[in-house]
């Protein structure tokens, strides 16, 4: 299946060169899962951008706005199952880092075919060599800046890497984030220097809390890691996938990840998801 594009609501896949997500990353996206041509999850994903924008100052994009296009490209593409990246950029601009306050935000929708990463039994994760540097102002947003997950999976041998900041503070994996069980109770490191804040990630949480666990944000020290029960990671595409190694030390059953992963499971099947107009 070839990608279907869309710019600005029109079916192309060409950018102008002074784009200021191109020149700079000066902008934001969202990788969202389709079953039925319905998003999953979208109210967390748009209210994602919509922080992003606030936070970056991004003149916003109306949500009947991305849906129309979303619908569009549905109707283009011949998977109802699928894989939506929205993509936000700031604008066109001239040379300079500078803009206009009236900058008219250039917005992506492409929609491709619905891939599940294959994974070995026993997954693995590994301590990257390239972290995060703290910026209370970029924490928490997906912005187009990913560098830092760049260099860290450039010299990936594992099936994941965990990324830590200055304070060698676990932060996340290069694509999703990371959760420790110690006995009952369940913690997710703390994003409010560095990271990006996971659109199932305030959701893991809460099913945690409904099973009756402790489950806070932490954090996380890798000597702490290494005395953890359990561990899984999440994103968007994988769902939750459970920790079986991190390096040397190894994990044995996952009773508690199960169970987490039982009920995201369930809620994904429930009508968390939206229709198109």
């Amino acid at each position: 299946m070839n990608p279907v594009v869309l710019i600005n609501g029109v079916e192309q896949d060409k950018i102008s060169v002074f784009n200021r997500n191109m020149q700079y990353g000066d902008g934001l996206f969202e990788t969202c899962v389709a079953r039925d041509n319905q998003i999953l999850f979208w109210p967390r994903h748009y209210s994602r951008l919509e922080i992003g924008c606030i936070k970056l100052n991004i003149n916003k994009i109306d949500e009947w706005l991305w849906l129309s296009d979303i619908k569009k490209a549905f109707e283009l593409s011949s998977k109802k199952n699928c894989i939506v990246k929205l993509i936000l950029s700031r604008g066109d601009s001239l040379r300079g880092y500078g803009y206009k306050d009236d900058i008219e935000p250039v917005r992506v929708v492409i929609v491709s075919e619905m891939y599940q990463p294959l994974f070995n039994k026993e997954f693995s994760l590994e301590y990257a060599k390239s972290g995060f540097h703290s910026n209370p102002q970029l924490a928490g947003i997906k912005h187009c800046n990913r560098l830092e997950q760049i260099l860290a999976r450039s010299s990936l041998s594992s099936n994941e890497a965990i990324m830590l900041d200055e304070k060698e503070n676990i932060i996340s994996v290069t694509q999703g984030n990371i959760y420790f069980i110690f006995g009952n109770k369940l913690l997710t490191p703390k994003l409010d220097s560095c990271g990006v804040v996971g659109s199932r990630r305030s959701l893991i949480l809460e099913l945690a809390m409904s099973l009756k666990m402790e489950a806070l944000e932490s954090n996380i020290s890798i000597n702490q890691a290494q005395k953890a029960d359990e561990v899984f990671i999440s994103n968007s595409v994988i769902g939750i996938q459970p920790v079986h190694s991190i390096e040397s030390y190894k994990l044995g059953q996952n009773p508690l990840t199960e169970k987490i992963q039982k009920a995201f499971l369930s809620k994904t099947k429930e009508i968390s998801s939206w229709t198109c107009p």
